[in-house]
């Protein structure tokens, strides 16, 4: 057989290899394959398990989650009086309070919308947004001993505030049509950027960086939770959000309560490097085994 018949037959296999597999021809998983099972099987097991109301076929990106207004504006107030009262025991001026105020309330979310460009921003857009920032403003420039007391609920809207707020984010990111790391990164920022941008202001150390309560873990745990909920397992949106709400709040709370403190990094270095020598001993010592003891002469 000539070389050109013989390329020829190797293309006409190799073609009729490829016709029969429809992941590669059309773009769908084919049967029994491993993603055919992770895009298609596990999200039909999880909808035969929950009510029918609980699971959707509409796109994440038809429309946005919204939170309550009344909500939103607590959770707005909670977050800039923190900053404020920070302002207040820093001594600083009724202009670096009013600074704190909107970083710690608004921060987050500015953040958010810069970075996804073209959507607007919502701190801008919002009278109420600026009207409950002033509000927190005014109570830690005069009312500062109140505020002081009233710290135990600001801690529970804090908690709440940082799981939802997590969860716009995230959804804001998928409604853009951005991918899903990129979804539970914006919502991280959006529950924990105004924060980092405080401490920096305060000349501080972020507590984001530090060890500590679990923070951005408890967002990072909510967006991926509603991140992997709305697109993978085709789960409606306010499903979604009790559901991812919940895993974050009982982070947050937990370690609030318990002492629940965020891992640090672990060098697995010398458990990696040893399982090879360790492997290796066994198996010269099976090989010796196996040859028996020597004999004598």
């Amino acid at each position: 057989m000539s070389v050109a018949a013989t390329v020829a037959a190797s293309l006409t296999a190799t073609a009729t290899v490829v016709e029969s597999w429809p992941a590669f021809t059309t773009g769908v998983p084919a049967t029994g394959t491993i993603e055919s099972i992770v895009t298609s099987v596990v999200p039909s097991v999880v909808a035969s398990l929950l009510p029918s109301a609980a699971t959707t076929t509409t796109p994440v990106e038809s429309a946005p989650l919204f939170l309550p207004v009344g909500f939103e504006v607590a959770a707005i107030f909670a977050g800039a009086l923190s900053g404020a009262l920070m302002a207040v025991n820093r001594r600083f001026d009724i202009i670096g309070l009013v600074v704190l105020a909107v970083v710690n309330g608004l921060g987050g979310g500015i953040m958010r919308d810069l970075l996804l460009q073209d959507y607007g921003i919502f701190a801008l857009e919002s009278p109420r947004a600026l009207y409950a920032v002033l509000a927190a403003a005014l109570v830690g420039m005069f009312f500062f001993s109140l505020g002081e007391k009233l710290r135990p609920v600001l801690v529970g809207i804090d908690a709440f505030s940082l799981s939802l707020f997590a969860l716009v984010g995230a959804d804001k990111a998928l409604v853009a049509d951005l991918g899903p790391l990129q979804a539970v990164m914006l919502g991280t920022i959006t529950a924990a950027g105004g924060g980092v941008i405080r401490d920096l202001l305060l000349d501080q150390e972020p507590a984001l960086l530090r060890r500590g309560s679990f923070y951005a873990s408890a967002a990072v745990a909510g967006s991926v939770v509603y991140v992997t909920a709305t697109t993978w397992l085709n789960i409606t949106k306010p499903v979604a959000m009790v559901s991812a709400a919940t895993i974050a709040l009982v982070l947050r709370f937990g370690s609030l309560w318990l002492g629940w403190e965020s891992p640090e990094p672990v060098d697995l270095t010398p458990r990696m490097t040893a399982m090879p020598k360790r492997l290796l001993r066994t198996l010269m010592r099976e090989r010796e085994d196996d040859r028996g003891p020597s004999r004598p002469e």
